[in-house]
């Protein structure tokens, strides 16, 4: 994207009609066993859909493999969602503040559920994680440790089968949900098992966006700061988030 380009998105009014020019915010492609991609998830959807609405920003999402996404990010062709503020990562990117604050749960079947208090209750289990996934430091310094990583499964159907089939002992997932809201999800999506989820989760994450340190796109973050911060305020981000957290994706 053109220097020029952004520099007008930013000298227009916050509520600006001209949408023309296409700012790409990367999220992590979702597929089905067979490589299908799935739909955007709803609550990316919601959130980017009101940032773009009050900033007046053509805030277009684009899925693509994580690794992917976060490699086009790296080189400055879009924003990227949900991207972990890692030290390494701060060196690259600068983040917004958070937009809303996801969960990490731990899955399992009803038939042998995962009783999660405290870490020593994963010691010697097998967790499978997203391709590439980075969770809190506690987790970080804990994995291939104190429990093992499966990350090759390449959908998060497969991961669930891998876990009925009892290769691993937990699913790890990322979830604006409360574990019942997750439950019901989960149940009515993939209908081979029944589930369950941790009451407590192994950490959190507040949901922001990874701008580019270098190039054009850097000089979005207070432009997208301001946005999160008046529609925090007036309450839209959570009526967002919680409209489609009472969804059962299905």
């Amino acid at each position: 994207m053109a220097a020029w380009t952004i520099a007008l998105l930013l000298a227009a009014p916050v509520h600006a009609t001209d949408k023309t020019a296409e700012i790409p915010v990367l999220i992590a492609e979702t597929v089905d066993p067979h490589g299908n991609p799935l739909p955007t998830p709803p609550v990316a959807a919601a959130v980017i859909g009101l940032l773009a609405q009050e900033t007046g920003l053509n805030l277009t999402i684009r899925a693509y493999p994580w690794r992917r996404a976060l490699i086009m990010a790296e080189h400055g062709e879009g924003l990227l969602y949900g991207a972990s503020s890692t030290p390494e990562r701060q060196n690259i990117f600068m983040f917004t503040k958070p937009i809303y604050s996801s969960h990490h749960w731990l899955v399992s079947t009803e038939k042998a559920p995962l009783v999660f208090r405290g870490w020593e209750d994963l010691r010697g289990k097998v967790i499978s994680i997203g391709g590439g996934s980075k969770f809190d430091p506690e987790f970080e310094a804990r994995r291939d440790t104190l429990f093992k990583i499966e990350q090759n499964a390449a959908s998060t159907e497969s991961r669930m089968k891998m876990l009925s089939a009892h290769h691993v002992d937990a699913v790890l997932l990322d979830s604006f949900r409360n574990p019942e809201q997750l439950i019901v999800t989960l149940n009515c999506r993939y209908r081979h098992d029944r589930w369950t989820v941790s009451d407590k989760p192994v950490g959190f994450e507040p949901m922001r966006l990874a701008v580019p340190k270098s190039g054009p796109l850097s000089q979005l973050l207070p432009v997208l700061d301001g946005a999160i911060t008046r529609l925090s305020k007036a309450g839209g981000i959570q009526k967002a988030v919680d409209s489609v957290a009472r969804l059962p994706d299905c």
